[in-house]
């Protein structure tokens, strides 16, 4: 037996052994679950986008992608629909889309009224649901999920917000189980909500 031969079996040989053990471990780890968020969410009521008042508790047995915005929004708003969107037809694909719902709040009932939202989301064709309503109730609902808004003025009479931009995983009976920044990982929400399932 030569030297090579010799550091192959002493050397690398149990380490491509130890590496491929390893590596099956982790594949057959189950799923980390996802910590319930007992600060955050709740049930609120609103008006969707066909005029009918509509209950976040009504959506109970399906997992639901939760943002806020308004479809005036120049830049945040709108890719922050095409990633959601994204994440619905990867799961449609994956035949996991039945039980899932991407779930739009605006914080410019004003604009983004129940006919508005029901023309504007389909463009996204991801089965999004548009909720609007008074602006009382949206305030509350935005401060149950930590959500700031702030109307200013955008020049030449437009209306802009300054707004935070999360989204929101919450499990078959509502509860908050992630929140993801707007320039979420795709794949990840994907994985996550498949834990949900």
């Amino acid at each position: 037996m030569n030297n090579k031969d010799r550091f192959t079996r002493t050397f690398f040989l149990p380490m491509l052994i130890a590496g491929a053990a390893l590596l099956l471990a982790a594949c057959s780890e189950p799923a980390r679950e996802l910590p319930v968020n007992t600060r955050l969410g709740g049930d609120f009521t609103l008006t969707d986008y066909n005029g009918e008042r509509f209950s976040l508790s009504s959506l109970n047995g399906e997992v639901v992608i939760l943002f806020f915005g308004y479809t005036h929004c120049p830049d945040i708003c709108p890719a922050v629909l095409a990633r959601v969107s994204q994440v619905y037809r990867n799961l449609k694909e994956q035949g996991e889309a039945d039980q899932v719902r991407p779930v739009f709040v605006t914080f410019d009932p004003e604009r983004d009224t129940a006919q508005h939202l029901r023309e504007y989301l389909p463009w996204f064709k991801a089965d999004i649901l548009g909720l609007t309503g008074e602006l009382s109730a949206i305030e509350k609902v935005a401060e149950q999920y930590g959500v700031v808004f702030i109307k200013e003025d955008g020049g030449n009479g437009e209306v802009d917000f300054t707004h935070s931009d999360y989204i929101y995983l919450l499990d078959q009976q509502g509860r908050v189980r992630k929140v993801y920044p707007a320039d979420f990982n795709i794949d990840e929400v994907v994985a996550d909500v498949k834990t949900l399932l």
